[in-house]
């Protein structure tokens, strides 16, 4: 039989740089479509062209009778939408032409996500995109040379990401967090990527920013800052944050009138390592009473009511609860309804999980870009179950005119006799 070709080999290097092109710009959702519509559409043509013996353009053998007769539009959904994938139809085989490759009239969307995000992690290998892909098509799979322009697509789109104008992105609440992963090959040390995500003006959530970063120094967040900057993003109303020094410092130096909101999950855990064990469910439950008052008032009563049960017992967890305590509480200054998602920076901790098991899975990286396009091709996917917040005209409105305030000092002095004993 001659030699097979796909439709991602016979495409010319024209064509190619046009793809690259309509790339460059949208989002990932769109190019996930995209990429699933050509790699299903590469699968079902293999598929046919192993059913008849022949590819496309060769003579029909007497033995194998049968030929392509156009196609068909089958609707297949992905975890980023519905893509409409061109399915070719035979005619005049011995036996009807049964694909594999979409077995029903739909796939499973949770097993397509997987997939989709499985062939991310595999083509930054260039090695086997077969293991990747083999629940959609079995044994048939891609050239070394197709496996290479798509992974040289997926690293073009990353870069265009990470280039992308983000002045048209107007944040209100932007979150950062860094994650520790090891990267290279050997015995290096785990490094951290730094991660920057937000929360638009009409609610929804969107991710700005991966980075690596070190050891999550000051210079590494405040080179994050700058570059988010320098794409065009303005300060944000509130920055959200885990209590990490460097970004701190980095905040400071940057954005110094930005007001700031340290994660109380990251507070609480580090007031009860310091509590023993037998006493950590009443002091979590009075943390609780400072964190989740129903306002900004009853919540400082309830810090007094700390220091005066807790103060001699506990002084050390007294002062770890004082540092930064202010940063803690300035989701109080914010609609209620917006709570909830500043208290924390939960969603990304998640997401950082999920990072971790896809890190895990590879074991190896050819090079630092090919971990950071992964990271952000994950977080991009698991960007599609993030909730955002609601958002109406008045609380836009409210947190607008937030960014034009500048709040209170918040009378903490009942805490500091013990902000040197921690």
């Amino acid at each position: 039989m001659s030699k097979r070709y796909t439709k991602m080999e016979e495409l010319s290097t024209a064509d190619l740089g046009m793809c690259l092109d309509d790339v460059r710009g949208r989002s990932l959702d769109e190019m996930a479509r995209m990429g699933a519509k050509l790699v299903l559409e590469v699968a079902l043509g293999e598929e046919v062209a192993e059913f008849l013996g022949r590819n496309r353009y060769d003579r029909t053998d007497a033995d194998r009778p049968g030929y392509r007769n156009g196609k068909r539009t089958r609707r297949v959904q992905v975890g980023s939408g519905l893509v409409a994938v061109d399915a070719p139809k035979v005619t005049g085989a011995l036996l009807p032409f049964a694909s594999e490759v979409l077995p029903a009239w739909k796939r499973r969307s949770e097993e397509m996500e997987e997939t989709i995000v499985q062939l991310y992690a595999e083509g930054l290998s260039t090695r086997d995109f077969r293991r990747a892909l083999g629940r959609l098509w079995g044994d048939a799979g891609l050239s070394r040379s197709s496996v290479s322009r798509a992974n040289k697509t997926l690293h073009e789109a990353f870069s265009a990401w990470r280039r992308r104008d983000l002045s048209g992105e107007e944040v209100l609440y932007l979150f950062l967090d860094g994650v520790y992963l090891k990267m290279r090959v050997g015995k290096s040390p785990a490094e951290a990527v730094l991660v920057a995500h937000g929360i638009r003006a009409d609610g929804t959530r969107t991710l700005l920013g991966v980075m690596l970063g070190g050891r999550e120094s000051e210079a590494s967040w405040k080179g994050l800052l700058e570059h988010l900057e320098e794409r065009g993003l303005q300060p944000p109303a509130l920055v959200i944050h885990d209590g990490n020094q460097g970004m701190a410092k980095a905040l400071k130096a940057v954005w110094k009138a930005v007001p700031r909101q340290r994660c109380i999950a990251h507070k609480i855990r580090n007031v009860l390592d310091r509590v023993p064990r037998a006493h950590q469910g009443e002091v979590k439950r009075a943390l609780r009473k400072i964190f989740y008052a129903p306002c900004l008032d009853e919540a400082l009563e309830a810090v007094k009511e700390f220091a005066a049960k807790y103060g001699k017992r506990f002084p050390t967890a007294c002062g770890i609860l004082a540092k930064d305590l202010a940063d803690c509480l300035t989701f109080y200054r914010f609609p209620e309804m917006h709570w909830k998602r500043l208290r924390t920076s939960n969603v990304i901790e998640r997401a950082f999980r999920e990072v971790r098991r896809r890190t895990n899975v590879v074991g190896r990286f050819p090079g630092e870009t090919a971990a950071l396009t992964l990271i952000w091709a994950t977080l991009e996917q698991d960007r599609l179950k993030w909730r955002g917040v609601q958002m109406d005209a008045d609380l836009l409105k409210a947190v607008v005119e937030l960014r034009k305030e500048a709040f209170p000092e918040i009378d903490l002095s009942v805490l500091d006799m013990y902000r040197e004993v921690a």
